[in-house]
């Protein structure tokens, strides 16, 4: 398994080999293979915007870890949620939630496919939580959940299931590293001066989305001036985060 190729999704984009997706592969690695004796719950957790559902993307491709992946909503309800993982396992089933956790169960077990679940921290603190643990328990498969910074926390409330956690795992922030990989993917064939690299970094705090689209802005800067070179004194928006101020 290697996380040095950009890997394509199926909705045509693309996955960095970022220091993220890098500590996702160490987080799968260790639940696949852990002694049969020991829980198989991962909790990866972080700022918004630091690269979590792009690792998770990693670990749910099939040159990843081939995981069945489920994006939590805001409003899910524990019908809603046991659906959309019923979608995602490609199955056809109807009948009480119940029956269809059955045909989870044993369709999670046979393949052997890891469960993603990404934005979990709007279903903790409910009985979906417990939905997982089940899911975990019943099949024997690893199940990873992604959220934001405190999701450990909030897992603490849930005794069952924060004791079946086996890997906690905090995303980086986006490092110099990363950031000459993204501007491969937003910035192609630009030449960024290392001062402005070092400001770009400095001045979105290290969120990963925030410098992806900072390079975006060096490119268009670049392209309006016709140039390939962007220097430390290039007119660019970084952006930091902050709201605008108020007009006048």
């Amino acid at each position: 398994m290697t996380t040095k190729k950009v890997l394509a999704t199926a909705s045509g984009g693309e996955i960095a080999p970022t220091s993220n997706v890098a500590l996702m592969h160490q987080v799968m690695d260790t639940l696949i293979k852990r002694d049969p004796t020991l829980p198989g719950i991962g909790c990866f957790y972080g700022p918004s915007g630091v690269g979590k559902s792009a690792a998770s993307a990693f670990a749910a491709h099939p040159l990843g870890f081939n995981g069945v992946y489920v994006e939590c909503r805001s409003y899910e309800t524990m019908k809603s949620l046991v659906h959309n993982i019923i979608k995602a396992l490609g199955l056809n089933v109807k009948g009480s939630i119940a029956d269809q956790m059955d045909h989870v169960f044993e369709a999670l077990s046979l393949s052997e496919r890891p469960l993603i679940i990404d934005e979990a921290d709007r279903i903790v603190g409910t009985k979906r939580i417990e939905l997982l643990r089940d899911i975990h328990d019943q099949s024997g498969v690893p199940v990873l959940i992604v959220g934001e910074q405190d999701l450990p926390a909030k897992l603490k409330q849930h005794e069952h299931f924060d004791n079946r956690v086996l890997v906690w795992q905090p995303a980086s922030l986006c490092s110099m590293s990363d950031l000459e990989l993204l501007a491969k993917m937003y910035a192609v064939d630009i030449a960024i001066a290392p001062e402005l690299k070092k400001r770009i970094l400095s001045e979105t705090g290290g969120i990963t989305r925030r410098v992806a689209t900072t390079l975006v802005n060096v490119k268009k800067w670049c392209d309006a001036n016709g140039t390939t070179e962007a220097p430390s004194t290039a007119g660019i928006t970084v952006h930091t985060g902050a709201a605008p101020g108020r007009l006048r």
